[in-house]
């Protein structure tokens, strides 16, 4: 292919008048200089010569930008997506304040304002000479489909990249959440300023940040039931008895009809023959009378859609309730001792979600381009990588707003890799019961489900085929029997 013919770029320049004032000049910069150092970075290195020819064409695309420039204003409503052509910038929390990270040639920036339509979180300041790629959603579209595809598989691959950093940052957090009073460590600086040219390692704070707003508003986080509260209360004393707990929800009619309609399904096979509460409760006995009013309390805030998560009404609460069965009769097998954890471990699994879900609902394009990319992945690896951490770690904190036992919260953060939690059998307990309620759900929706059996948890509990059949077949008839319970929200 001939060559075309060197082309001058007219690259936009402000510089400061004798008043200060900002003044936009033009200068020129020779394509081949911009083609050569695109033909260097990684970024490019899956584009064509073509393609790359295609970028290069367009004046447009390019900037360049004086040591102290402002590239971007925090609060501003520019959309542009950078990558980094040579130089280096500063990403700043606000004018003069804290430096989060130093980015370089190759790097990206104004990735979330341009895939999600949102402000600008930050200030990014030019720190020496700065060429950079310029896209708005104008020039972008501009582009052939092949090279758009190619930018957008380049950008989620960074983004993946920049939140595992995150991610290991947290790990630390992670187990100070499970193994105490959870207390969230001092910000890390990020490296001091250094104008010599040198690369920096970034420092990326925004899984932490983020575990600190939302810790921070708690008014957000959702209150325990006082049913649940008072439930929880009681079967913590030994001499506590079903007319106890029968007297806690005999002034609410609907949890009476509830538990008199679940009394009387085939699960029980009392079909048509308890007709007071208090027969009920004679019935169940307090531990299963307070799971039952446990489940059913929890369906207010575990029966919420969640549009983030895909999850409509009901969806959750379905789960979880089949998830707590299931834990709790791998419980009556293997460790009589904790069923009352085992179930409410089991249900309240998953509650992290309900934290998350304007989290993922905001990065929505990020999820879907993560699972678009990795098809195999599960829905706590893709918020690890986008968000820094996953819904179990926050389900921790709430257990611990919620001042539950340090044993359910420890299970419920661990439920997804049990191994890391050694041999605290409940862990494994809610693992496996996760594991199992997935293949059921596969049977009921036709999808297939992303989790897989920890081996550890296959040793801790060597339950048969046998064993494991009449426990899904419990599971799903108590589940069935608690079906429709749930009130339309």
């Amino acid at each position: 292919m001939t060559p075309a013919a060197p082309q001058k770029f007219i690259l936009d320049e402000c510089r400061s008048d004798a008043h200060g004032d900002q003044v936009k000049t033009r200068m020129t910069v020779n394509p081949i200089d911009v083609a050569a150092i695109i033909h260097r970075l990684a970024f490019f290195d899956t584009f064509t010569a073509d393609e790359k020819c295609q970028i290069t064409s367009e004046d447009a695309h390019f900037r360049m930008y004086n040591p102290g420039e402002l590239l971007i204003r925090q609060g501003s409503s520019d959309r542009s997506l950078f990558i980094i052509l040579s130089g280096n910038v500063a990403v700043t929390e606000s004018a003069g304040g804290t430096l989060l990270a130093v980015l370089r040639a190759g790097d990206i920036f104004g990735e979330m304002a341009f895939l999600t339509d949102t402000r600008r979180t930050a200030n990014v300041v030019a720190r020496d000479a700065v060429i950079a790629l310029k896209l708005d959603h104008l020039l972008f579209e501009q582009l052939s489909a092949e090279v758009r595809e190619k930018f957008k598989d380049k950008i989620i691959k960074k983004l993946v990249t920049r939140l595992e950093t995150a991610n290991k940052e947290l790990t630390r957090l992670s187990v100070m959440a499970g193994n105490g009073t959870f207390q969230m460590p001092e910000t890390v600086a990020a490296p001091a300023a250094s104008f010599s040219g040198k690369p920096e390692v970034p420092v990326f704070e925004s899984g932490r940040e983020l575990i600190r707003k939302i810790v921070s508003h708690t008014a957000s986080l959702p209150a325990m039931p006082e049913v649940m509260i008072k439930v929880q209360k009681l079967i913590q004393l030994p001499a506590t008895t079903p007319a106890q707990l029968a007297k806690i929800i005999e002034t609410d009619p609907s949890m009476v009809a509830g538990i008199l309609k679940v009394a009387n399904s085939a699960y029980y096979g009392f079909r048509g023959k308890v007709s007071t509460i208090q027969h009920a409760s004679s019935l169940f006995g307090t531990r299963r009378l307070a799971e039952l009013i446990t489940a059913m309390s929890a369906g207010g805030v575990l029966g919420r859609a969640m549009d983030g998560y895909g999850h409509k009404a009901g969806d959750m609460w379905r789960h979880s309730i089949l998830v707590a069965c299931t834990a709790s009769e791998i419980a009556a097998i293997v460790a009589d001792d904790i069923l009352d954890s085992a179930y409410m471990a089991g249900l309240l699994h998953d509650i992290g979600k309900i934290i998350l879900d304007p989290y993922v609902r905001e990065r929505k394009v990020l999820f879907d381009h993560y699972f678009s990319t990795y098809p195999e992945k599960t829905i706590q690896e893709a918020e690890g990588h986008i968000l820094g951490f996953n819904h179990a770690v926050i389900a921790a904190i709430l257990c611990e707003k919620w001042s539950l036992p340090k044993s359910i919260a420890f299970g419920i953060r661990n439920h997804h890799q049990p191994s890391s939690a050694g041999d605290h059998l409940l862990s494994h307990i809610v693992h496996f019961a996760d594991y199992l309620s997935g293949q059921t759900d596969k049977e009921r929706n036709g999808k297939v489900p992303a989790k897989s059996l920890d081996d550890a948890t296959r040793s801790i509990i060597p339950l048969d085929p046998d064993m494991i059949e009449t426990i899904v077949k419990k599971a799903r008839q108590y589940t069935r029997s608690l079906t429709g319970r749930l009130a339309k929200r």
